[in-house]
């Protein structure tokens, strides 16, 4: 059935595409850039668990001078080593194992950009996820189009957002829903947007997974398929 629904969005995404520049508006670019921030990658410098906020965003500011027209995006099944608190733990006879694979794209844009949101939707989701690397402010929107229904994602936000955006609230494509957080309120990140396509809340009213223990990623990619799909731009 998950397969099916995965399948079903592909299909209609095909057809529907819409441009990052309905989501970020007053970003000007005219190309994406994908750094590498895998596990085993040398982005970071030796601070690879992200807890060097300073570390991690001169190193991002420096990619972006290298690619100065470029939005950055990337992210979507990278495992990575950030993850590395013990939310993200899975003890087993084997040994530890983390939820380290990343269901969503990352893009890597100042603190108070304003976020938009790509189609017409319904806020399903408005909460604040204050765990330590979590998501902070996060809202999930409901898309519905004839027989298709599926949800997306936009966590590390500000808590202004969630005064703008609350639950039950029905949005316009283009529409603004909020703000990207800064360190002191999105979960202790450099700012971004995670960005996550779902097929499925399973049950989920608060909060849903943004990563994957690897042993269950077969099941996770059709609940979460790859968010280039519902895009013009190539990452």
């Amino acid at each position: 059935m998950r397969t099916l629904l995965r399948k079903h969005l592909e299909s209609w995404a095909e057809k529907h595409r819409v441009s990052l520049k309905v989501m970020f508006p007053t970003l000007s670019f005219d190309s994406i850039a994908s750094p590498d921030m895998s596990a085993g990658s040398d982005f970071f410098e030796g601070s690879d668990n992200h807890e060097d906020l300073e570390t991690a965003g001169a190193r991002i500011d420096a990619f972006q001078k290298k690619h100065p027209t470029a939005l950055l995006a990337n992210g979507y099944l990278q495992q990575r080593s950030f993850y590395d608190t013990p939310n993200y733990q899975l003890i087993t006879p084997q040994g530890i194992e983390f939820r380290n694979v990343h269901l969503g794209t990352d893009f890597w844009v100042p603190a108070r950009t304003p976020l938009h949101s790509p189609f017409d939707g319904e806020v399903v989701i408005c909460s604040d996820i204050e765990k330590h690397k979590d998501y902070g402010p996060l809202l999930i929107l409901k898309h519905s189009f004839a027989n298709l229904q599926f949800y997306t994602l936009h966590g590390h936000l500000s808590k202004d957002s969630l005064t703008l955006s609350p639950e039950g609230k029905k949005v316009k494509q283009g529409e603004k829903i909020g703000y990207i957080g800064d360190e002191t309120e999105n979960g202790h990140w450099v700012p971004h947007l995670h960005f996550q396509v779902i097929t499925d809340l399973m049950g989920n009213t608060f909060n849903f997974n943004g990563t994957a223990f690897r042993s269950e990623l077969e099941v996770w990619k059709n609940i979460c398929p790859d968010p280039a799909i519902l895009f013009e731009e190539e990452f």
